[in-house]
């Protein structure tokens, strides 16, 4: 990794020789200080984290929990960036990594500087001629982002990234050819994988063998399920069903959205503790739930309201004598 030895107090602490510090260039005629829009400085960082903090889960192996929201709180520290600088030529920024940290007891077994720098490592990689297939699509599609928020191939020729450290020569460009392969992976279909799926199951189509899953939250899973599971899906339909197959997920939100099955089951119903259970769904009436009960008599006075003006108790009393 690449420590650049320098110190400067802020905000965000004292950089030291340990510190490492990454070069960021944006290249191109419109690119020099005094021609760049103070927006697109603004866009390069932001972009860059948002890359980083995507790396990041790849280099940990693991997916983002949640849709929305702030990261994995290891995550969101390992992908913040300090501004140290800025070097000559085409406008070139000097961004730091986090430092050594020991991480909370709600983050990974791993230091903020380890995973962040492991992060870049994993980003670089991504950048430098990997195989398409086995690209994140998430990576992509941040690197795709920054691309096309900075003008990549229009207004900018380049981004350039790397190590700023002499020692460490590792560094990687995003030019319009990068940009249009991150693009090509991040629109890519998502790729499957074995899991369980929960929800109700609102329709079918048993001339197409399709049907929609409801899952408790979010939009409807599309359902594909083989001619011999058809029985299965057509006494799961309007219930709470447990689908177990190939899950293919949203690369941008990793929501599933469909599912090849495998296997259905039923959820069973809970017993109610109220005796005999098709007593539940019979309609009974104010006469019948008074027998039932041993009520012989009803003194409308036990329902006065005191919230009720003299027109609306009328009006309740009259219903109740008319039944």
């Amino acid at each position: 990794m690449g420590g650049r030895e320098m110190t400067a107090s802020g905000r965000g602490g004292t950089l030291t020789a340990m510190t490492t510090i990454i070069r960021a260039a944006i290249e191109g005629t419109e690119a020099e200080p005094g021609h760049i829009a103070a927006a697109d400085v603004a866009r390069l960082i932001t972009g860059l984290e948002r890359a980083i903090a995507r790396a990041a889960y790849v280099a940990l192996g693991r997916q983002r929990r949640a849709v929305a929201g702030r990261h994995n709180t290891a995550v969101e520290r390992a992908s913040r960036l300090r501004f140290v600088g800025v070097e000559r030529g085409s406008f070139v920024e000097l961004l730091a990594l986090p430092d050594a940290s020991e991480p909370g007891d709600d983050e990974l077994p791993i230091t903020v500087e380890a995973l962040g720098n492991a992060a870049f490592d994993q980003l670089l990689a991504a950048l430098s001629g990997a195989d398409e297939n086995s690209l994140d699509r998430q990576l992509a599609a941040a690197v795709a982002q920054l691309a096309d928020e900075l003008g990549v191939g229009e207004r900018t020729d380049r981004i350039t990234i790397g190590y700023a450290s002499v020692a460490v020569s590792r560094h990687a460009v995003i030019d319009s050819g990068v940009r249009a392969s991150m693009h090509r992976v991040a629109q890519l279909p998502p790729p499957e994988r074995s899991d369980v799926l929960v929800g109700r199951l609102v329709e079918a189509d048993f001339e197409r063998l399709t049907a929609r899953l409801q899952p408790p939250a979010g939009k409807p899973v599309t359902v594909r399920f083989p001619d011999e599971l058809a029985d299965e899906i057509h006494e799961a339909l309007r219930q709470v069903a447990t689908l177990e197959g190939l899950v293919s997920y949203d690369p941008k939100t990793s929501v599933a959205s469909s599912v090849r099955l495998r296997a259905i089951s039923r959820s069973e119903q809970l017993a109610l503790a109220v005796g005999d259970l098709g007593t539940f769904w019979q309609h009974a009436t104010f006469e019948d739930l008074q027998r039932s009960q041993g009520v012989t008599s009803l003194d409308v006075g036990d329902l006065y309201d005191a919230d009720l003006d003299e027109e609306e108790r009328a009006a309740l009393y009259a219903a109740l004598m008319d039944d």
